[in-house]
């Protein structure tokens, strides 16, 4: 068991704050929130002091690329086709080729560790990888016991042809991850698949079919990028004659709900049709601005009904992977962007990027209730940047917290993260050996 006594705060989602309380984790879930005496809990009950400290719900990372770590810092001047062509393919190039070629996938193990390790650091406890499926990366989430969704990206066109399979070998490898790592570990499950098809405009038809058929025979969610970029739109309306969600609906692939990355240019149609299709959104706010992609229409998007989560996208276009500091960007932006102050407060990012991130993930935790995943954060209230004269605390930590506010993060019931040490992976080792070897790759 796991007791947080004495939190200061005990933040159960966006709506409920207790105060002074304790938590106590039995097993894999919440056992209890209330106060509680230490002396009826078993001799090796392990205690964690929540004075002066925030608990929170795991934070979820609905939408990234891991992979990405490797190419933090690299041009920030550029849209999002140039980019690809000028920073991600000749990377994806590289590392595809050794797998292939050589069977050589360390970097694969060592981008999953960099980028699981900063997450944990962030208070991230579920993430979206929408990636390449290389062994090891998705073992190194199981190490180190973070809970991970494997989308793997699935194309047949557009994409250079040496960076993409044959469509059966495709086939077999989506088919093989399913067999693999779906709701892994099986007693109490930290991996789950879902189908990554890029976006409408680099799968075919039949690519689509297979993959709404698949999903729906394995129970699968899907994620794909959707209307990021306004080249993506019109790219769209040349090949199929509408824009990609519509298209998306005209041949049926919207029959169960999907995940969306973007959305930012959806026209006012799909819109309505994202909310009547429960299309979760992935919004994106930093990612957008660094690629000048454009700004989500989010609050359209409540409006109609369609959820809503948060995510990072890759490191290379963000470049952190740091849930506060999302959060923080995309209230602003969308106040800037609607010229209103209460276009988006702090209680619906946090809800973006807690119980809204879960649920759109599948993932039963993102609040904290007896009977919910324990997956749990302590923030540490203590620093200079988080000093305030009030007890509202949810402006507080979307505004003022920080990364590097995380002290202990629990998932699954067990520590990952305490006194802001990873104790799963040894962090020194992986960040040394992912510099050598990523220096290979340029």
């Amino acid at each position: 068991m796991i007791l947080i006594e004495r939190a200061s705060y005990v933040v159960r989602d966006a709506d409920r704050v207790e105060r002074d309380i304790d938590l106590l984790i039995d097993g894999d879930r919440i056992a209890r929130i209330g106060r509680i005496d230490r002396a009826t809990l078993p001799p090796d009950t392990i205690v964690l002091d929540g004075r002066g400290r925030a608990a929170i719900p795991g934070m979820v990372n609905a939408h990234g690329h891991l992979y990405q770590v490797m190419l933090k810092g690299r041009r920030d001047d550029l849209p999002l086709v140039a980019w690809c062509d000028e920073v991600t393919f000749p990377f994806v190039r590289g590392v595809l080729s050794d797998a292939w070629t050589r069977g050589e996938t360390t970097i694969g193990r060592l981008w999953s560790a960099v980028a699981t390790i900063e997450m944990i650091r962030s208070g991230i406890t579920t993430f979206v990888d929408m990636d390449m499926n290389l062994d090891g990366v998705i073992r190194t989430w199981v190490e180190a016991g973070i809970r991970g969704v494997a989308a793997m990206t699935l194309v047949d066109q557009w994409v250079p042809e040496d960076l993409m399979l044959s469509p059966e070998a495709t086939r077999e490898d989506a088919l093989k991850l399913i067999e693999t790592w779906h709701r892994v570990p099986k007693e109490s499950p930290l991996v789950t698949v879902f189908l990554g098809p890029s976006a409408p405009f680099t799968s075919s038809e039949a690519l689509l079919f297979w993959i709404r058929e698949t999903a729906d025979r394995h129970d699968l969610g899907i994620q794909t990028h959707i209307s990021e970029t306004a080249w993506e739109v019109e790219q769209s309306r040349k090949l199929v004659g509408k824009t990609p969600l519509a298209y998306l609906e005209s041949i049926g692939f919207l029959s169960s709900p999907i995940t969306a990355a973007h959305c930012v240019h959806l026209t006012p149609e799909e819109i309505e049709l994202a909310g009547r299709r429960r299309v979760g959104v992935i919004y994106n706010p930093k990612s957008n601005m660094k690629l000048g992609s454009g700004i989500a229409p989010i609050g359209a998007l409540r409006r109609a009904g369609a959820p809503i989560a948060l995510g990072t996208d890759g490191a290379a276009s963000n470049d952190l992977l740091d849930p506060f500091e999302e959060m923080r960007a995309a209230a602003m932006l969308q106040k800037v962007a609607e010229e209103d102050p209460t276009a988006l407060g702090a209680r619906d990012v946090f809800r973006f990027a807690t119980e809204s991130g879960a649920q759109v993930c599948r993932v039963d935790a993102g609040v904290l209730d007896p009977g919910k995943l324990a997956d749990v954060v302590l923030v540490d209230l203590s620093g200079p940047h988080l000093f305030r004269t009030t007890d509202e605390i949810l402006p507080t930590l979307v505004y003022c917290a920080r990364a590097s506010d995380v002290e202990t993060v629990v998932i699954n019931g067990r520590i990952v993260l305490r006194d802001r040490e990873v104790t799963t992976l040894d962090e020194r080792a992986v960040l040394a050996e992912a510099k050598k070897v990523g220096e290979r790759y340029g």
